[in-house]
């Protein structure tokens, strides 16, 4: 593991951390918070996922302040289950810190390794995705995708990695048509194409309900169904990579994992 020299900015966060710890610490201690030293992993996941999306609402709307106090509480969340977990000894804080630079040491090759350096992106999160697969044993595109994520989430998710893999979705061979519904407009900025992307998910979840469905168990089903789908295809390949199979090949497996 490479030495990282450490910045002013890195040794002050790490006092401030610790003071941090600490607190949680006496608080869950005996004599501390009767409430803190009774919450366990399960009682605070509701909890951590409020803390998420609070900061993903100052996210979005550029709240600077918001943003700086709604990550402190996420800490706090994060320092709470550390606390819990060191209490059953099974891990602690110091150690999950050190689990995730060695995951971002090893993910990062071009940085701390003498790996090819990377200019694009694009290429980052594909080399990032193959290395998550190899150290976790896992050879599915679509392996470790959370099944609580919401709906929306799981089927961009899914269908991102079906296109890196090269699978067309809809295939040619499928009977929905694959004419696309939606589609960016030339010299379109990004905001305009949101917007209209906003206006017809809108539209499409309003009839969906006046039809009798609840939008987001549908589109659950549909993005399970797709990732099943993928599952099937590299059933099908035999241990070949489907993006390294000639297209040819591997429409005609997307195709028949269609038919399963």
């Amino acid at each position: 593991m490479p030495t990282i020299e450490m910045s002013e900015y890195a040794r002050s966060s790490g006092d401030a951390f610790a003071e941090l710890v600490a607190t949680v610490e006496l608080l869950r201690d005996p004599g501390g918070c009767p409430w803190d030293a009774d919450q366990t992993h399960a009682s605070l996941r509701q909890h951590l996922l409020e803390e998420t999306y609070e900061l993903l609402d100052a996210i979005d709307s550029a709240d600077s302040d918001g943003v700086e106090e709604e990550l402190g509480d996420v800490l706090t969340q994060i320092v709470f289950h550390s606390d819990i977990a060191h209490r059953e000894n099974r891990f602690d804080a110091a150690s999950a810190a050190r689990k995730v630079r060695e995951k971002l040491v090893s993910r990062h090759p071009h940085v701390f390794a003498d790996a090819e350096r990377l200019t694009d992106p694009e290429e980052v999160v594909d080399r990032w995705d193959r290395l998550k697969r190899e150290e976790s044993g896992r050879t599915s595109t679509v392996a470790g995708l959370p099944a609580a994520m919401p709906a929306l989430a799981l089927a961009g998710s899914v269908q991102r990695r079906a296109a890196k893999a090269g699978l067309r979705w809809p295939a040619a061979s499928d009977e929905e048509s694959a004419e696309p519904v939606f589609e960016r407009r030339d010299g379109e900025s990004d905001e305009q194409v949101e917007r209209r992307a906003a206006t017809l998910l809108m539209k499409i979840a309003r009839e969906v309900r006046q039809a009798g469905a609840d939008p987001e168990i549908a589109l659950r089903g549909a993005a399970v169904a797709l990732r099943d789908r993928v599952l099937r295809a590299e059933d099908l390949a035999q241990g070949v990579a489907l993006a390294d199979l000639e297209p040819s090949t591997r429409d005609r497996l997307w195709s028949e994992a269609a038919l399963k």
